[in-house]
């Protein structure tokens, strides 16, 4: 496993907003985000994850999805590239069409760790259920494991946190 050493925990910057499915139009907001392939539920740029993690995660957000039909996806990010991370997680969410269109219910977890910096992104019919203050105690759940290295961790620990709030019954 490769993993991007962090000194010290992640920065949090949290602002909920809009995955929801991309328009022909981006905002202003997603100039310099740069353009990154989806590789399903989980796309690793930064390399943080072994192999057996991705799959390991990636079913359990397959799991989440059929329990709620809400989409949650991870990302980690090389780098942001000079974008500010609230939009570079709107703007992934929007391009990549994360959530059902008609409900804009998608939820996107990005991790920056060049950056030291999180978001957790979702769309607009996810903001009563995963509020601001909700999510950013999810952020603070997810820090120490990140803090430490484990990001494999931090992740399974942040998305169960979502699921038992966004009404999957265990």
């Amino acid at each position: 496993m490769r993993r991007a050493a962090l000194a010290a925990p992640l920065a949090i910057l949290l602002t909920a907003s809009g995955c929801k499915t991309g328009s022909a139009r981006e905002s202003a907001a997603c100039e310099g985000v740069p353009q990154l392939a989806s590789r399903g539920r989980v796309t690793d740029a930064a390399d943080l994850l072994d192999p057996r993690t991705e799959v390991r995660l990636a079913d359990r957000l397959a799991r989440y999805e059929k329990a709620t039909r809400h989409q949650m996806v991870v990302v980690t990010a090389a780098s942001l590239s000079g974008a500010r991370v609230d939009n570079f997680g709107t703007c992934l969410g929007n391009r990549w069409g994360i959530g059902d269109s008609d409900r804009n219910d998608g939820i996107l977890i990005l991790i920056a760790p060049s950056e030291r910096q999180m978001r957790i992104a979702t769309g607009s019919g996810m903001e009563t259920i995963l509020t601001d203050d909700k999510a950013l105690k999810i952020v603070q759940r997810m820090t120490p494991y990140f803090a430490e290295g484990d990001y494999a961790g931090g992740l399974f620990d942040g998305v169960e946190a979502i699921a038992a709030q966004t009404g999957e019954m265990r």
